[in-house]
Formats: C-alpha cells, structure tokens, sequence
C-alpha cells in the first residue's frame, strides 16, 4: 500500500482538505519506539498511526541527532513597577553626584624608551612590584 497518497484527505487537485495533525513529544516518541522495536517495520507503523513513513524516519533522525526534545519557554522577566511624574520648574539636574575621572597621573619613561603611565590613585607598592619587573 503507498502511504503517500491518501484520496480521502484531499480534494480533485490534491489539496489538503482537513487541518494539519500536530503530534506531541510523547506521541512522536512512542511511535518511534514502535518503529525501532525488533521486527518492526517503520511503513507498517506509520500506516497504523495514519502517517507517512518518511516522517517517522525524519522523527527518527531528529531523536538520533538530540533535536527531537522537549521545548521550555524561558522564564519570563521580572518588571519593576515604575512611576513618572512631571518635573516641576524648580527641580534641577544635579551633577556633582557623579564622580569625575581623576586627571591626576604619573608617567615614568625607562632609559630603554618604555614609557609606564598611571592614571589616579595607584598603591606605591603596586607601582614598586611594575618598575621592579620592568627593570629585569
């Protein structure tokens, strides 16, 4: 029997008249273990479940390659509840709550031409163990 050509299915110029069937995991899942039992044949399967045996061996293929699993939604993110009022004419921006980069740096050039640059507050002992490197 050809499991391709199903009359009943659709109309005079072979359009699918009823709606798809969409299987769940566990149906996939239990049909491919009946196909892959001893002496079991994939056709003789795919015809008792009314499918087409080209989509039980894609099935198969899908669970050989770790496709075929179960699908888990990520969990949603969590919001915080937000509030906007108007500003009023008396509200200023303040700035001075932000930090300002530090200007302050040292530079040290070695005779060899290499040149070490710190920027703001660095630890005399850190830049002690950085010249002592440098200087092997």
């Amino acid at each position: 029997m050809d499991t391709s050509t199903v009359t009943e299915r659709a109309d005079t110029l072979g359009r699918r008249v009823v709606p798809r069937h969409f299987r769940s995991l566990e149906d996939k899942l239990q049909i491919i273990a009946e196909a892959r039992a001893p002496g079991a044949s994939v056709a003789a399967v795919a015809r008792k479940h009314g499918l087409n045996a080209n989509l039980v061996f894609v099935w198969m293929r899908q669970q050989d390659q770790g496709v075929l699993t179960a699908r888990t939604r990520q969990p949603r993110p969590k919001l915080l509840a937000v509030s906007v009022s108007p500003a009023s004419a008396t509200d200023e921006p303040r700035f001075d709550t932000v930090p300002r980069p530090s200007t302050e740096h040292l530079e040290v050039t070695l005779p060899d031409g290499t040149c070490v640059r710190a920027f703001g507050a660095v630890p005399t002992e850190r830049l002690e163990r950085i010249l002592r490197l440098l200087r092997r």
